[in-house]
């Protein structure tokens, strides 16, 4: 992912980052700009930008009944990427925002 970009008002989001590889596919394409609106109240299958130890990551959020927080790669080529994360350790996920798409991504069956 590139470097931030702000958005003039009305745009629809808060920032921009540019997608520099194909974990978007095919919502948003290497090289276009994903639209994230601040916000870290997402509900299950919206698409977060969180925090990782391997840097800025966009991943499809959802949330079980027990807590647990399940992220998931947009494009399910990465499917071994999944994350379950427990949840007593849910509370210091960090998401730095929503991505804004014109229409929503089924949650993964896989």
């Amino acid at each position: 992912m590139d470097a931030y970009s702000f958005l003039p008002a009305g745009s629809g989001g808060d920032f921009a980052v540019r997608v520099l590889d194909d974990s978007l596919l095919p919502y948003v394409k290497p090289g276009e700009p994903a639209r994230v609106r601040r916000s870290t109240d997402l509900r299950d299958g919206d698409v977060g930008l969180f925090y990782s130890r391997s840097g800025m990551v966009f991943r499809q959020f959802c949330r079980d009944s027990q807590g647990n927080v399940y992220l998931f790669p947009v494009n399910r080529r990465y499917r071994d990427r999944d994350l379950m994360i427990p949840h007593r350790r849910a509370g210091r996920l960090v998401c730095y925002g929503r991505l804004i798409l014109e229409r929503s991504i089924p949650l993964p069956l896989d």
